[in-house]
């Protein structure tokens, strides 16, 4: 038995007692080429498998972007070697590897799109002519069948000259143009991505955390005082707020351009982070900026630190399972969102109240979806729905485990509150399930149990039933009994909605969903239009250019000129060849979400927000 078992440990190829290696030369990045350099131990005289990220974490779907690899070798002693597609997991290449080698050497390109053409990160530019990102799991290939934890990689970049970078990785050295990172796990590896470019700033907020900034132009840098310091609020209020941190520094990756697409990636020490080239000087685009920055950071502690055991897998080629998203993506909605941007000061008491508003009339009027799909489903079909067409997305329901989830622990929230008197609030089981004690990057994985198990330890309820009334069982409503037990009420008059003003402008389009029922954008493109909403019944579709309104040419401010009043809206479209002419009727002027205080009642709301540090 023992001579079998030393038999057995001299075949274990040697990919598991040393480190692979990999070099990423991203000089022709500005092109949208990345190339990329490998060693993986392998025993010589075996056949390995070698695969591609599949599922990647904080997309939560198989987004891998496998389409934008080329010009893939594989090579043992200088040698080329054959290589064999998986037939049925095309993310798997077979090799067998040559007698007497100990090693074979992969090289492959990653081609950075020039536009976006799904909802996944490699789906869309990562690179422009001054500024890059660089993303591991785009990059490498791995050996099957091992935990990413226990595989070790040494990584190596070389950038374009006299670029600046930052990254959450340690860095051991930096010579001859080339930096060397120092050894880590695969997971930690594809958690640290790395932001480059010509234009580089880096901004110190508190006590082991900065922001690090790449633009297209020098004037993009800059960010004012007051950005700073609600960028050091957001400190305050999580260490105030959990109680703990799982990151030993965190870094901020703020990529500013106009070729990227807009968006967030959480990792457990720093976030990806793209937003127009304007995003700190414009003040459309800054409002939803800190909005992301601060969305990311709580990430640290509900996504990347405490996760659905779902979405833990052992390593990229596990499917992910979603379910649970509207805690992940949810909770950080509810938190990231609204809580800690309201408590460090982002914007108005109005301002905030308005974005919750909208959030809850645009689940409450705008998701027709809603009458056959549970908010549980739009997170278990989250891997296609993520990528999924905007038009149709009311009907559809989208990714609604997102906004809907904030009214869900809202009324959380107020319902501990209620149950224990004011004694508690969703603080205490946030500080319990999250927080203490302090870790460096980990993954507590938990499930539906043990978070009723949690929420039971702060406030005895039947939190089960809670959550299957409100997540997973069809409801027409969305949970608005949670905003008047907070002491307001949903209402809709004529005065503009602050937060719609910002989320306007930020998006380019004109919103009219409340009054009629249509999105237009500023093209003059219909975007999306509410399923049996009066733009509906009159014909509109998403896809058409709205030529006039009334017999005035279209314009975003023409259209709310007509819309002040209840009449008819006679609308002239243009569908490819067809131009036909619509009339939308309506009972009502324009209107708008509010939230309206209800008198006699305390005042929980203003209670949620207040500021902790």
């Amino acid at each position: 038995m023992r001579k079998l078992i030393v038999l057995l440990l001299a075949l274990l190829p040697q990919f598991a007692l040393a480190a692979n290696t990999i070099f990423v030369d991203a000089t022709d990045a500005r092109r949208g080429v990345f190339h990329s350099s490998m060693s993986i131990p392998a025993a010589g005289g075996t056949a390995i498998t070698l695969v591609y990220p599949k599922w990647i974490p904080g997309e939560h779907s198989p987004t891998g972007p496998l389409m934008q690899i080329a010009g893939l070798h594989v090579r043992a002693n200088g040698a080329e070697v054959a290589w064999r597609r998986d037939p049925v997991d095309v993310f798997a290449i077979h090799i067998d590897v040559p007698r007497g080698a100990n090693a074979i050497d992969v090289t492959l390109d990653y081609l950075s799109g020039p536009e976006s053409f799904g909802g996944g990160y490699g789906e869309s530019a990562n690179a422009t002519p001054h500024l890059l990102l660089v993303l591991w799991n785009h990059l490498v290939l791995y050996p099957s069948g091992t935990p990413t934890d226990d595989l070790r990689y040494a990584a190596s970049l070389k950038l374009p000259r006299d670029w600046k970078f930052d990254t959450s990785l340690k860095i051991d050295r930096d010579e001859n143009g080339v930096v060397h990172f120092g050894e880590t796990s695969l997971t930690m590896l594809i958690d640290s991505p790395v932001l480059a470019g010509e234009y580089f700033r880096i901004v110190p907020v508190a006590d082991n955390v900065h922001l690090s900034i790449a633009a297209d132009s020098m004037n993009a840098l800059a960010i004012s005082d007051a950005q700073t310091v609600l960028l050091r609020n957001y400190i305050a209020e999580t260490d105030a707020l959990f109680g703990a941190r799982h990151y030993r520094t965190y870094t901020w990756l703020l990529a500013l351009s106009d070729l990227v697409e807009i968006n967030g990636l959480e990792h457990h020490e720093s976030s990806d982070n793209r937003m127009a080239e304007r995003g700190l000087t414009d003040p459309n685009h800054s409002a939803r900026l800190m909005s992301t920055l601060i969305h990311e950071l709580v990430h640290s502690w509900n996504g990347k630190y405490r996760r659905p055991a779902g979405l833990a897998t052992r390593d990229y080629q596990q499917p992910m399972q979603g379910e649970l998203l509207w805690v992940y993506e949810g909770l950080t909605r509810y938190l990231g969102n609204f809580v800690i941007p309201a408590r460090s000061g982002i914007s108005s008491a109005q301002a905030m109240r308005d974005y919750v508003a909208f959030v809850a009339a645009n689940q409450d009027r705008n998701r027709p979806g809603r009458a056959w799909r549970p908010l549980a489903d739009t997170a278990v079909d989250v891997q296609t729905l993520n990528g999924a067409p905007g038009a149709w997305t009311n009907y559809r329901r989208a990714l609604d485990y997102y906004n809907e989830s904030l009214l869900v622990w809202l009324d959380v929230d107020t319902t501990i509150r209620k149950a224990t008197a004011g004694r508690k609030s969703l603080d205490d089981f946030l500080r319990a399930f999250f927080g203490a004690p302090s870790t460096t990057p980990m993954v507590k994985p938990y499930t539906f149990d043990e978070l009723v198990n949690a929420l039971n330890a702060v406030a005895p309820n039947d939190w089960r039933a809670f959550f299957r009334d409100r997540v997973y069982t069809v409801q027409v409503h969305p949970p608005l009994g949670a905003l008047e037990a907070s002491g307001w009420r949903l209402v809709y008059n004529d005065a503009p909605n602050e937060w719609m003003n910002v989320r306007e402008h930020s998006f380019e389009q004109t919103d009219l969903s409340f009054p009629v029922g249509v999105i237009v954008k500023s093209n003059a493109t219909i975007s999306d239009v509410i399923y049996g909403s009066p733009a509906y019944e009159a014909g509109l579709v998403p896809g058409m250019k709205i030529i006039s309104i009334n017999g005035r040419n279209w314009s975003g401010d023409v259209a709310r000129e007509e819309g002040r009043v209840a009449k008819p809206l006679d609308v002239v479209a243009q569908f490819g060849t067809t131009t036909l002419t619509v009339r939308i009727n309506r009972s009502s002027g324009d209107v708008y979400p509010h939230l309206e205080r209800i008198e006699g009642t305390p005042d929980l709301f203003g209670e949620i927000v207040r500021a902790r540090r």
